[in-house]
């Protein structure tokens, strides 16, 4: 069964690796390249797994493009597992293998289509984690599926550890469905498009932390971002701050402002008014610096209690674009009956005065277009409804000082 193995993070590494170590035929392996290469959080190289493999090394900015797509149809593959890729990938690629092209996504599908799955469910609290294996088409996350398995989420736990996990699953999953790919007789159950949600995809950006956040869910914050990605961030004295790692130290009655500094503990770290209670920063890094435990920075900084972090200490240029639920909360308005209203709330802060244009389309139909100068916070709310089933996407664009700077995207699902 010839198998080509697509990916752009380390878990298809480790999917690759699995393949290799136990027999599939893995005649060639698709990577990105250059500069998406560059940019990708927990890129792996695999060159090391093939060297002196006869698998083909496809390296490529753009899976759909002629020149991929030939190196591809002539390694004339039975099975095409794609474990994670940053494009939606076009009808003709997915048909090129003969026995079909399948690929993981880390939610129980149909719920939690969309990016950053782990990340989202580590971010709502998630006392367990989903990876699902299901047929791919030109629709995010949408095909049939084919096995799921579930890992339990520790309060040691972050997203490092959970990928780990998940790369075990997949193995136990590959293991299972292998003999149905090889006698090409694979078993699958059509999503229900009546239960699917979305989730959008973050930028590095949306890590900025609010400290009016509860301890806990500051704690599921921190542990979501934590590295190989870019972290969540606050700032202090016109730095940023990326915050790696970190614990609830109270729940509740904590005197003090949200971002205050209460203590500072030798070895220990930084106690901060969290929400009603305490949430304590352990190790952090200060950008183009290298990471150091927090009351080690607290000294060399000049930190003391009565200090408070928050975007108020941001830099003059600094600008956060982005969009939240409809009470301004992480949770989407993506599954809606027809007739049924949806609403997303839209955000920007600034640090000094700016003119910002936004704009909201709903299925091509403009829902909002608006040019206001602003001096601290933009925050608006719009409703959208679906008139019949189907999918809809909801674009957003942001422009500051007439450039435009951040586009947003959200799927809802409209059903009878």
């Amino acid at each position: 069964m010839r198998t080509i193995i697509i990916g752009n993070r380390a878990f298809a590494r480790h999917v690759l690796s699995f393949c290799l170590d136990t027999g599939w035929n893995v005649v060639g392996t698709v990577m990105p390249a250059d500069e998406m290469a560059r940019q990708q959080a927990n890129y792996t190289s695999v060159h090391d797994l093939i060297s002196g493999v006869d698998c083909e090394l496809i390296k490529t900015t753009d899976i759909n493009d002629e020149e991929t797509v030939s190196r591809i149809a002539a390694l004339d593959p039975d099975v095409c597992l794609c474990a994670g890729w940053g494009q939606i990938i076009d009808e003709y690629v997915l048909e090129l293998p003969e026995r079909g092209f399948f690929g993981f996504h880390s939610s129980r599908l149909p719920e939690g289509r969309g990016g950053a799955p782990v990340n989202w469910s580590l971010i709502h609290g998630a006392s367990d984690i989903w990876l699902s294996f299901f047929h791919y088409t030109p629709k995010v996350d949408a095909g049939a599926v084919v096995a799921q398995r579930s890992i339990p989420v520790e309060s040691r736990d972050d997203v490092g550890t959970i990928f780990d996990t998940l790369a075990v699953a997949a193995r136990d999953i590959l293991d299972e469905v292998r003999p149905s790919l090889e006698l090409d007789s694979v078993d699958a159950t059509p999503q229900d498009m009546s239960a699917a949600t979305y989730r959008p995809r973050r930028q590095p950006q949306d890590g900025l932390i609010d400290w009016t956040r509860s301890p806990s869910a500051q704690f599921d914050w921190v542990r979501a971002q934590t590295q190989p990605y870019p972290g969540a961030y606050t700032f202090y004295d016109g730095d940023r701050l990326r915050i790696w790692e970190g614990e609830c130290v109270r729940v509740d009655n904590a005197d003090g402002r949200s971002g205050e500094v209460l203590s500072i503990t030798d070895k220990g770290g930084i106690d901060v008014v969290s929400g009603d209670g305490v949430f304590r920063i352990e190790r952090l890094q200060l950008d183009r610096a290298p990471a150091q435990w927090a009351d080690v920075y607290a000294v060399e900084s000049g930190l003391t209690v009565g200090s408070r972090f928050g975007r108020h200490h941001a830099p003059p240029d600094w600008t956060y674009t982005g969009i939240r639920g409809p009470d301004g909360g992480l949770s989407f308005d993506t599954n809606l009956e027809v007739g049924e209203v949806g609403g997303m709330t839209l955000l920007c802060h600034v640090s000094e005065r700016r003119d910002l244009e936004v704009s909201v389309t709903f299925d091509n139909k403009t829902l909002l277009e608006e040019a206001v100068t602003l001096d601290d916070t933009y925050e608006e709310t719009v409703t959208y409804v679906g008139s019949t089933p189907g999918t809809y996407m909801i674009e957003v664009t942001y422009a500051v000082d007439n450039t435009q700077t951040d586009t947003r995207y959200l799927k809802v699902f409209v059903h009878e």
